[in-house]
């Protein structure tokens, strides 16, 4: 079978997912809008044809627009029943392509029930296609395919760490029955990875452990199954590079890799190629210390840029985390109003505490410090459990209510805290290692898991 692959960045990553006996006619990645040029240029003959989401460029009208004139020449090329198969994980995808699905009797589109398509359906859908074992092609915006995908039953999952969280569930009564885990955490967070995504920003003074405290966050909610991101927006020191060493290596030997946060801002639908994926659920996009082409930080290093790769990964993830120092935001300003939530570092003291308000008054205006205000829930970093204020322990909701007690009137509004994390001296130490706090004892992964829970509840 010859099979035309539309998959733009995920074009090798579908390749390797594909059977041998298909041959793939296009040798490199095409979008939508390359489709025109493309057959003009080549007049490729194929058996059938696989679209993904990384095809479309988000611009709803042209995509139609591509894809209608694919579909017109598809339809004069002397094969005109050939399937044209679009897998997608956006549902609102199949009601935007209505009037195609209904005037092209030969497209056929399934979305994904998954954050992120599982490599084997491709092969999957396209040899229902092939066989016309398909549903009816659709009609209406209601006709949707969907399927909820799992796992071949011959695939032995892989064995995952026995966590804090588990230690609360019950035991199953056999193989095949396994009772709901009882605990709020568990359950809580078992509830999250069934879709719901969230925009996190960490942010606090330098210094106040912010670059730490994303990395524990990721690996926790890595090890509870949730998709995550984190975007290393703090390009003066780059500090990813010291907590992930096969990143930092990475970028030592690919010029490419050490660009990987310009180029996932420049072409965010192909984030699967151009950044780091430290493990089958986690992906890193940061900067190598090798990279200085300034030109390219002016072009892409800006608000529109952030704003445009924040709303790709939102469809894409069930976290996005960004590593944001306050006096970023000086330059991320519009970028403020696309984040669900600020978990706002402060270690519990008041040098800290006054930095914090420092920094928010020298940055941000008062509009958009009353933004952060009403969106940010405080992390306690380093928590010294014998530091004192005002003759009383300086507990971690103290820290909350010193903020918002009238030191400034940027701070008007009342914060939550999101968790503490206990102090530990290899807090930053953690660089020297490659081995984020959260793997270390049940202390910190009981801290770092119900932080995360707390981030993830409220927006």
């Amino acid at each position: 079978m010859k099979l035309l692959v539309i998959a733009g960045g995920f074009h090798s990553l579908v390749l390797d997912s594909i059977s041998r006996k298909t041959i793939v006619i296009n040798s490199k990645g095409l979008e939508l809008q390359d489709l025109k040029e493309f057959v003009a240029e080549e007049s490729p003959v194929a058996d059938s044809v696989l679209i993904t989401d990384e095809a479309f460029s988000e611009k709803l009208g042209q995509d139609r627009e591509h894809l209608t004139h694919f579909l017109e020449w598809v339809k004069d090329s002397g094969r005109p029943g050939i399937p044209v198969l679009i897998i997608t994980r956006d549902s609102m995808r199949v009601e935007d392509l209505a009037a195609l699905s209904s005037r092209y009797s030969n497209l056929r589109i399934v979305t994904i029930d998954k954050i992120r398509t599982p490599m084997d359906v491709f092969q999957l859908e396209l040899d229902i296609a092939i066989r016309q074992e398909s549903p009816p092609i659709h009609t209406n915006s209601r006709a949707v395919h969907k399927i909820q995908y799992e796992p071949q039953a011959d695939k032995e999952p892989a064995e995952r760490k026995r966590s804090f969280f588990d230690r609360f569930r019950s035991k199953p009564n056999s193989a095949t029955e396994q009772l709901e885990a009882t605990d709020r955490l568990s359950r809580e967070l078992d509830n999250i990875s069934r879709g719901i995504s969230r925009i996190i920003a960490i942010t606090g003074h330098r210094g106040s452990g912010v670059t730490s405290t994303i990395v524990n966050l990721a690996h926790e909610a890595s090890k509870r199954g949730l998709s995550t991101i984190i975007i290393d927006m703090d390009t003066e020191y780059r500090s990813m590079n010291m907590y992930f060493d096969r990143f930092h290596e990475r970028t030592n030997k690919e010029e490419q890799m050490s660009a990987s946060l310009i180029r996932t801002l420049a072409r965010p639908q192909d984030y699967m190629t151009t950044a780091f994926n430290i493990k089958d659920n986690l992906w890193l996009t940061s900067l190598g210390y090798s990279f200085h082409d300034h030109r390219l930080m002016e072009q892409f290093y800006n608000s529109e840029k952030l704003i445009g790769l924040i709303s790709v990964l939102r469809s894409r993830f069930n976290l996005v985390l960004l590593d944001m120092p306050l006096d970023l935001f000086r330059k991320f300003k519009e970028t403020m109003i696309h984040i669900d939530i600020f978990g706002l570092c402060v270690p519990n003291n008041l040098h800290a505490v006054l930095s914090t308000v420092r920094n928010v008054e020298v940055v941000l205006d008062q509009e958009k410090a009353t933004y952060l205000n009403a969106k940010a829930k405080v992390i306690v970093t380093q928590y010294n459990d014998r530091s004192r204020f005002q003759d009383q322990l300086f507990t971690p909701d103290k820290v909350s209510e010193v903020l918002t007690s009238g030191l400034s009137e940027y701070f008007r509004y009342d914060m939550r805290t999101a968790g503490a994390v206990p102090y530990n001296s290899g807090f930053d130490s953690q660089i020297e290692t490659d081995v984020p706090l959260t793997n270390t004892g049940a202390e910190f992964e009981r801290a770092f898991g119900q932080m995360l829970l707390r981030l993830m509840e409220g927006a």
